[in-house]
């Protein structure tokens, strides 16, 4: 259990918005569909690449449909299922459809390799998996002699190898049917966050951890989203910040454009060619907005809000991002996959600024050494607490009870204060966790791996500072005795063995020991001390 010191109320701060309206209580996926309804004919996905697209009336009838049929085919309450796909625009009406029919979803990165996804299938427990049909192979691989899966779909209309789509299961939905699934309390969204050490835990998202998010995040003081809105889709589904804009779109009548991957020329197309008004992005994004030539060939002139997420956004690249669009409002806000979205959000382009404590929430900065609560302007931990929080780390609640403490509060792991306003900063990190482009990085994950190679007789992993990702993994190895080893040949070992965010692209350094504490923690500060360590 994190530590708990003395609280003064005067350093709790809550919501100051006017007129928030209380947590729906209907199930998650009748209260996105009751606003899908409303939106009719507008077309609430598109593929920015190929320009394929659904209506909200048409997605309206495909969620209830193959919920409905699904329940016929097997899939039982609180079954699993996992979407290994990248952006497109039937994941996220698979999504509703799967908790429609009281399941719990939870993403894979669809760059796993099958080693990885071995592991994130067995741990999350899935039972079905639905899978875009690039990335069968690895699906394939995966779950071989694995006798839990009682199903496999192709994301799509077509199938493949023997394997039916995901519209195989579609059966028409009777006038009378109803949302069965997810609601309150239940879990429906099982994300995968590093947390704050260890290997990548599943974070169980209830229903009305989302409905706290979906009811507000389209105020003014938060992300502003209203119906005519076009919002970019390019932030992967499984990372927490993705799949809250397409829900966030989905539940405001907006029309959602995806993306797969980053391709600057297809990216840019894509923000001129569908007008695009809310640009989600992390770091890497916003710099290559803010500095690359190429951006200036483009007409961007429908943009009014880049958003940033993820990572923190230097107050420097802010700056420049705001001078190279003047009229849109450029803004960070600071969550976490544990905190089912953003807990602050900026109304303004202050450069380093989260902003103030959404609705529902009320947040905390403590003393890192007493736990105390501290005011205004002084540095601490970053807690939080509030309708938003996760219920906690599947099957782990040891790692729950290091994050929530008794009385609620969820301790971040990032250092921050506020000021005299009320207004958020996030100034530093105390957590060992390694951010990459806005995608995380367990350390412990990379040192498990490294000290299986046959040469390698012990292994730590620091986060290396980069301006365009932020972070980069990088690792300081002990060679066994006798043993001749070049970093270049341990950098492509590790890269044949993990997904690309993970590679050691900070590089790898040969040293005589890895220094750690009497208890055997590693003591990275040491490494980050070196000269070659920030």
């Amino acid at each position: 259990m994190v530590a708990l010191g003395v609280e003064k109320e005067e350093h709790v701060l809550k919501c100051t918005w006017d007129n928030i309206e209380p947590v729906p209580q209907e199930p998650l996926v009748t209260y996105i569909l009751n606003k899908c309804a409303q939106a009719g004919e507008i077309d609430a996905l598109v593929d920015g690449v190929s320009g394929e697209k659904l209506k909200y009336s048409e997605l309206t009838t495909w969620v209830r449909n193959i919920s409905y049929g699904w329940q016929g085919a097997g899939l039982e309450a609180d079954q699993v299922v996992c979407l290994v796909t990248p952006n497109c625009i039937l994941a996220l009406p698979t999504f509703l459809a799967t908790v429609a029919a009281s399941g719990i979803v939870t993403f894979a990165n669809p760059l796993y390799t099958p080693d990885e996804l071995r592991r994130h299938i067995n741990h999350s427990n899935s039972s079905w998996i639905i899978v875009h049909p690039l990335f069968l192979p690895s699906v394939q691989a995966a779950v071989k002699d694995n006798k839990n899966i009682k199903g496999i779909y192709i994301m799509g209309n077509e199938g493949k190898d023997d394997i039916q789509p995901v519209t195989s299961l579609c059966k028409e939905a009777p006038a009378d049917w109803v949302c069965a699934g997810g609601s309150g309390d239940q879990v429906l969204h099982l994300p995968y966050s590093s947390g704050t050490t260890g290997l990548p835990k599943g974070v169980e998202i209830t229903a009305t951890n989302w409905l706290a998010v979906l009811s507000s995040i389209g105020r003014k003081e938060y992300l502003d989203i209203k119906s005519e809105d076009v919002i970019l889709g390019i932030l992967p589904f499984f990372h927490i910040f993705g799949i809250g804009m397409g829900l966030a779109a989905l539940s405001h009548g907006a029309t959602i454009i995806t993306l797969p991957r980053f391709i600057p020329d297809i990216f840019l197309k894509a923000l001129q060619t569908y007008k695009v008004t809310l640009v989600p992005v992390v770091p890497p994004l916003a710099i290559f907005l803010a500095k690359n030539e190429i951006v200036a060939k483009f007409d961007l002139s429908a943009i009014k809000s880049i958003v940033c997420g993820a990572a923190p956004l230097s107050g420097e690249v802010q700056e420049i991002l705001c001078k190279r669009f003047p009229e849109v409002t450029v803004r960070q806000g600071f969550g976490m996959t544990e905190t089912t979205l953003a807990v602050f959000a900026s109304e303004s382009n202050e450069p380093g600024a989260v902003g103030h404590i959404t609705a529902h929430s009320e947040a905390k900065v403590v003393d890192m050494e007493t736990g105390d609560s501290v005011g205004p302007n002084v540095d601490g931990e970053l807690c939080v607490r509030g309708p938003v929080i996760t219920k906690g780390y599947y099957n782990d609640e040891k790692a729950t009870r290091e994050l929530i403490d008794s009385s609620g509060w969820l301790h971040t792991g990032d250092v921050g204060h506020f000021n005299e306003d009320g207004v958020f900063y996030i100034v530093d990190r105390i957590k060992e966790l390694i951010k990459y482009k806005g995608f995380q990085v367990a350390p412990a994950e990379l040192e498990g791996l490294l000290v299986t190679h046959e040469a390698i007789a012990d292994a730590a992993v620091i986060g290396v500072k980069d301006e365009e990702a932020g972070e980069c993994p990088k690792a300081y190895i002990v060679q066994k005795p006798g043993k001749a080893i070049d970093p270049e040949d341990i950098i492509d070992w590790v890269k044949e063995r993990v997904a690309p965010f993970k590679r050691l692209r900070g590089g790898v350094e040969i040293i005589d020991a890895i220094p750690r504490s009497p208890a055997g923690k590693i003591l990275r500060k040491n490494l980050r001390e070196q000269p070659n360590g920030a």
